[in-house]
């Protein structure tokens, strides 16, 4: 009975909470608040880390695939072989047919021994030759009797380009020779230029990818092959970063072989 009269009389108590109650709720509530802000502001600190090392994940990728792409263009519209011009541990130079501008001589089926251009000449008849302009680069190939050469060309006129240098070989046609081909040919080169890789085409520089790491952004590997016409493949790692958050990176490798060679 008493212990009931004492409940009895604590719940009919109408003074209220008093200082000291009150200073320790407002402190176990501001420690459950700081808890929890603490909590959430690390959970979104992992997260922007999360979003940041997938996001430069996804360019990478992107990145490797482009670089690959444009490598593996070196040497289309040319002689085998004659794609890879100069290589270094972080850049490439290749020629290349980007705008797939070709044309030919004309088509002579059972005519052996008709001449289609004779050294020394500064012109040549083609089928076509909408596509070309003064300035081109071109490249003259006779795959029969794999004989080439590097030209320029300095007109047209119809079913005639203008060469800037006489022809280098005679072009006979023979019983399996029926047309010579013509293919402009552009000069590419991509590098690691501080923290991007460029591309130039023709002494035209693009960006082809930033953010990356400025002492091995791009590396080549030949494999021990030093000369540019015998490398059959090549490898190259890109290394990318995040300028907001250095621990942010990426790194991918991969192997090519050359589609011209």
């Amino acid at each position: 009975m008493k212990i009931r009269k004492r409940l009895l009389e604590g719940f009919n108590d109408d003074r209220g909470m008093g200082v000291i109650e009150i200073l320790v709720a407002s402190v176990i509530s501001l420690m459950v608040l700081g808890v929890a802000v603490v909590m959430f502001t690390r959970n979104q600190s992992i997260l922007e880390e999360q979003n940041e090392a997938t996001n430069i994940q996804a360019k990478a990728r992107y990145s490797v695939d482009r670089i690959e792409e444009e490598i593996r263009m070196a040497g289309f519209g040319l002689p085998a072989f004659q794609g890879l011009t100069a290589i270094g541990a972080n850049s490439i130079s290749f020629r290349s047919n980007l705008d797939d501008v070709r044309t030919t001589t004309p088509p002579c089926n059972s005519c052996p021994g008709t001449i289609a251009g004779s050294t020394g000449d500064t012109t040549l008849t083609v089928v076509d030759e909408s596509g070309f302009s003064s300035g081109d680069k071109i490249v003259i190939h006779d795959p029969n009797f794999s004989q080439w050469e590097l030209n320029t060309v300095t007109g047209t006129s119809a079913g005639t380009l203008s060469l800037g240098a006489g022809l280098a070989h005679d072009y006979v046609y023979g019983i399996n020779t029926s047309l010579v081909t013509v293919n402009k040919y552009n000069d590419i080169t991509i590098a690691l230029s501080g923290t991007n890789i460029i591309r130039t085409v023709d002494g035209a520089a693009t960006n082809l990818v930033s953010d990356v790491d400025a002492t091995n952004g791009l590396v080549f590997n030949f494999y021990g092959i030093s000369t540019p016409s015998s490398i059959l493949r090549l490898g190259f790692a890109l290394n990318l970063i995040d300028p907001g958050n250095p621990g942010a990176a990426a790194e991918f490798k991969t192997d090519i072989s050359l589609r011209n060679s």
